[in-house]
C-alpha cells in the first residue's frame, strides 16, 4: 500500500506520527510519503526514520497563518507531489494542513482528514467564522473525517450530510509512549542532579507546564497562578516550564509578568526537550489551563507518569481528566482573576491533603494502558488495512 501523510511541520510529525510511520513502514511492501514543512514549531530534535528506505519526505512551506498567496502556493505544490507519487490514500493531520491539501484536491485519490481539535467551536467572533468556513470546506472535500473528542464528533455528526464520514478515534487521541513515560523507570541520578542544580528540596512542591508559551494554551494563566502561589507561600514552590514561544502567537503576558518570568529563581525554563518524562518524574502537579484542546498529549503524558493534572473542564481535557479521580477540573469563568484564584485553591487542596494526592496519583497509574500510543497505532493500521482490502 502507498500511503501519504500531510502534516503541518516536521516537529509535529516527530511528536505525533513517527511511531505510526515506523510501524506502517515495517511492512516492506508498504511505501510511506510525508509532506510537511521543515519547520519544528515544537522544536524537539531527534528522530529515527532516516534508515527507512520505504519512507520519503517532501518538504513544502505549509503556512500556519492565513495568507491566501502562501496557501495557494502550498496547495499547488502539494497537488503536484500527490500527482507524482500517486498514493492509494492521503491522510491529512490538522486543519492547517487540510485546507491547502484539499483546495486543489485530486479526484483520483482518497483523502482522509484528522482534526486534532476544531477551531469553529473553540474560538469566538471573526476567528470562529473563519474556522467554520475553512473547516466546513475541509469536511465536504474529505472522504473520511476523524476527530479526537466527543464534542467535535457531536458537532460534525449533527450535519446529516457528514454523518457517514465522521469517526471518533477509539483511542485517547494519539496517546503517548508509555514505555518512555513510565515512573518506574525514571532515573534517580537525573532527579538528584536536577534538584541539586536548582536548589530543590523535599519541602518544595514541583509544578510543571508543558507546551507552547501562548495565551490560548493558558501560559499567561500559568505565570499568574504561580506568582500568586509564591507570594502566598515563599520558598515552597518551583515551576518547571517545558516548551517555548511561538513567533506567530502572543504569550499574553504583561511587561511586568515577563520580567517576573525571566528573573524569578523559582521558575526553571528548560525549553523544548525530548526527555519530558525525566522532568515529570520529579513533578508533583501538572498545570495546564488551556481552553482550546483536541485531546492534549501533555496531559496524557503526565497521567502516564502518575502526576495529577489541574486543567479546565473543557473539550478534550475533560475526556482524560476526571475531577477528584486523577486530577482537578476548573469551570471556566469570564474573569481571569477568578480563574487564577480557583486554580490556586485547587493546588492548595491537593498539596494539603495527602490522601487525596495519593488517590489521584494511584488512579492515574491504574489507567496507564489507556494512555498508550500503541492503541492509536493499532487502530490506524487496522483502518489502513481495511481500506486497502476494500480498494
Amino acid at each position: 500500500m502507498k500511503l501519504l501523510f500531510v502534516i503541518t511541520d516536521l516537529g509535529s510529525f516527530n511528536n505525533f506520527l513517527i511511531e505510526l510511520a515506523l510501524s506502517f513502514s515495517e511492512n516492506t511492501e508498504n511505501e510511506l510519503h510525508v509532506i510537511c514543512s521543515k519547520d519544528k514549531v515544537i522544536n524537539v530534535g531527534g528522530n529515527n526514520y532516516s534508515f527507512k528506505q520505504n519512507v520519503f519526505f517532501h518538504f513544502v512551506d505549509i503556512p500556519r497563518g492565513f495568507s491566501f498567496i502562501k496557501l495557494v502556493n502550498a496547495s499547488y505544490k502539494i497537488r503536484k507531489i500527490i500527482n507524482r507519487v500517486n498514493p492509494d490514500l492521503v491522510h491529512i493531520h490538522f486543519t492547517t494542513s487540510a485546507f491547502p491539501t484539499l483546495l486543489f484536491k485530486s479526484s483520483k485519490v482518497t483523502y482522509w482528514s484528522t482534526f486534532h481539535g476544531l477551531g469553529m467551536n473553540s474560538t469566538a467572533g471573526m476567528k470562529s467564522l473563519i474556522f467554520s468556513i475553512v473547516e466546513m470546506f475541509c469536511f465536504i472535500k474529505s472522504d473520511k473525517i476523524f476527530v479526537l473528542n466527543s464534542v467535535d464528533f457531536n458537532l460534525v455528526d449533527s450535519f446529516s450530510f457528514l454523518k457517514s464520514k465522521v469517526v471518533k478515534l477509539k483511542s485517547l487521541g494519539v496517546g503517548c509512549n508509555i514505555e518512555k513515560f513510565d515512573p518506574f523507570k525514571s532515573g534517580q541520578a537525573f532527579i538528584e542532579n536536577f534538584q541539586n542544580a536548582h536548589s530543590i528540596s523535599d519541602t518544595h512542591t514541583i509544578i510543571t507546564y508543558t507546551g507552547r508559551f501562548v495565551s490560548f494554551k493558558g501560559f499567561d494563566l500559568v505565570i499568574r497562578i504561580f506568582k500568586k502561589l509564591i507570594l502566598k507561600y515563599p520558598g515552597k514552590y518551583k515551576l518547571i516550564l517545558i516548551g517555548g514561544e511561538d513567533l506567530i502567537h502572543s504569550t499574553g503576558l504583561t511587561p511586568d509578568e515577563n520580567v517576573f518570568l525571566e528573573t524569578s529563581s523559582d521558575i526553571i525554563n528548560v525549553g523544548f526537550i525530548s526527555d519530558v518524562h525525566n522532568y515529570l518524574a520529579l513533578t508533583d502537579l501538572f498545570l495546564f489551563p488551556s481552553k482550546k484542546e483536541g485531546l492534549p498529549v501533555c496531559i496524557i503524558e503526565s497521567l502516564a507518569m502518575g502526576v495529577p493534572v489541574i486543567t479546565f473542564d473543557t473539550r478534550g481535557s475533560n475526556e482524560i481528566v476526571v475531577n477528584d479521580y486523577n486530577g482537578k477540573l476548573i469551570v471556566p469563568d469570564n474573569n481571569p482573576s477568578v480563574e487564577v484564584n480557583e486554580f490556586v485553591n485547587q493546588i492548595e487542596a491537593i498539596v494539603n491533603d495527602k490522601s487525596l494526592n495519593s488517590l489521584l496519583k494511584n488512579n492515574a497509574l491504574k489507567d496507564r494502558f489507556k494512555y498508550s500510543r500503541q492503541n492509536f497505532i493499532n487502530e490506524s493500521l487496522q483502518d489502513y488495512k481495511s481500506f486497502h482490502e476494500q480498494n
